[in-house]
């Protein structure tokens, strides 16, 4: 476990997203591509999940620092092929591809864009 970050499937209907808004709180349904990044809440480890499509460029970044190939990435040969392609075009592109983005994390056209002050 390199890092603190997993690629996995969600178990069930249970984990919510934590990527960006509009998108965070919703449900990540079972079987959904997920990132799992480890976090430290008061002593306490666990992971916080995001829709593989919430995965955001800064965090693709962050990934990047840490380890040396999307390879490398926990859980990664546990995944289909289709979605280790996935992984490997948001590595080399630095964001995840347009088609990946869940519908849940677009915003409405004109909203949001007064949030850039």
């Amino acid at each position: 476990r390199k890092g603190g970050y997993r690629v996995d499937y969600a178990a069930n209907n249970r984990s919510k997203c934590k990527g960006p808004k509009p998108c965070q709180g919703t449900t990540i349904t079972k079987g959904e591509l997920r990132l799992a990044s480890l976090v430290d809440f008061r002593g306490h480890t666990s992971f916080a999940f995001r829709h593989w499509g919430c995965t955001t460029p800064k965090v693709i970044s962050n990934i990047k620092e840490i380890i040396d190939a999307p390879e490398d990435l926990d859980g990664f040969e546990e995944l289909k092929p289709e979605d280790q392609e996935k992984i490997r075009h948001a590595w080399q592109d630095g964001k995840v591809a347009e088609e990946d983005i869940p519908e849940s994390a677009k915003k409405e056209e004109g909203e949001g864009e007064d949030e850039e002050e």
